[in-house]
């Protein structure tokens, strides 16, 4: 016993010695496995918001989105603190929001017909008459703003004043197109999804292209590009439950995740990551573009329905709950640089802020 006692005393005494060098090595060990334990750690905001939608990293180094319910525009920080809330006439709905190529906030109103923009500071600048009812909205490679028009079935185009410059029809009756984005690698073209399984493309002068047809049984919806290098795009098929990635000359293969997943929106990581909205089994789920193994972590609170989704100013992925009235966050373990500070136009000179003075002693008489 007395042999165990000493041998214990002994080894404590080591320990204490080597404990500062030991410490250290523990910390370098330790710290790559803790990050890695964080990625795909969801946190989810207490703020109610009605019935969100769209959700995009703004220029101002803020999170944007549109709550359709209550036809505001919200302002969110990377804490999850919301700002403000921009209320639009009723009956806006807006529905997804994206930063044009002017630096402002642009946003569609399904209900209204129209779209709208916004400064970085909330001020609303305008809003501008469709022909019809309009769901997605990017920002093209000609400075222009495009967007989809499911019930019309046309694709728009419309300068950075408001001005409509065309809306043009896609080829197959009733395809309902849903999500649009600007091409990858360079390419001059948009892509857009089809709701009945088609992808197309249309150019700058409007002439669309009908690429692939994914199947009667598929539901298209969310369309991105690939991360950093990858010169494919990706659509989720809510029809399916599977990704799609489409070649740019319309060849594709199919991503499968799990059966009731729902995928609803989809965007290409900072981490080169393709990350998801699961509606149906409400989760969020990532996976690499070259794998057809998917991850997904599940969102803390039941039955939320997330939808829109984006990569935040921090270099993690938001995303909007449209039942459960919150949005939420998912860890990369990447960190983005800061927003830079605008520069100012020509001519426009900015003083200076002052720092506030400190307090000057209270002098008794």
């Amino acid at each position: 016993m007395r042999t165990a006692v000493l041998a214990a005393v002994e080894f404590f005494r080591t320990m204490r010695a080597v404990m500062p060098r030991a410490a250290g090595i523990l910390l370098l060990v330790l710290a790559p496995t803790a990050l890695r334990a964080q990625v795909g750690s969801i946190q989810e905001f207490p703020n109610a918001y009605g019935k969100p939608q769209g959700i995009v990293a703004g220029p101002d180094g803020n999170l944007w989105v549109a709550e359709a319910d209550r036809s505001r525009i919200a302002q969110v920080s990377p804490a999850g603190i919301l700002l403000q809330e921009i209320d639009l006439p009723d009956g806006s709905s807006p529905l997804a929001i994206t930063v044009g190529p002017d630096g402002n906030l642009w946003f569609t109103e399904a209900g209204s017909f129209k779209i709208g923009k916004l400064s970085p500071l909330g001020t609303l600048i305008g809003e501008y008459s469709l022909g019809g009812a309009p769901e997605s909205v990017a920002a093209g490679p000609d400075g222009s703003l495009w967007f989809t028009e499911p019930a019309a079935n046309k694709i728009g185009k419309m300068d950075t004043s408001g001005s409509l410059l065309g809306e043009f029809p896609v080829r197959t009756a009733g395809s309902k197109p849903r999500g649009i984005t600007a091409g990858p690698c360079g390419d001059n073209h948009l892509y857009f999804t089809e709701q009945i399984g088609r992808i197309g493309r249309i150019d700058l002068s409007g002439s669309v292209t009908e690429l692939a047809n994914t199947g009667l049984a598929s539901n298209l919806g969310g369309i991105t590009r690939g991360p950093a290098g990858d010169c494919n795009l990706y659509v989720v098929d809510r029809g399916q439950d599977c990704v799609v990635r489409m070649a740019m000359n319309g060849q594709f293969i199919v991503m499968f995740l799990a059966v009731g997943s729902n995928p609803v929106g989809i965007v290409s990581g900072p981490d080169g990551n393709l990350w998801f909205t699961e509606t149906g089994l409400n989760r969020i789920g990532h996976m690499s573009p070259s794998s057809d193994l998917p991850f997904a972590s599940a969102v803390p609170s039941p039955s939320t329905s997330p939808e829109g989704i984006a990569v935040g100013p921090d270099g993690n992925i938001w995303f909007t709950e449209s039942v459960g009235n919150r949005v939420g966050r998912v860890l990369t373990g990447v960190s983005l640089p800061p927003t830079p500070t605008p520069t100012p136009p020509p001519g426009v000179t900015v003083l200076p802020r002052h720092a506030t003075p400190a307090p000057r002693p209270f002098r008794t008489p």
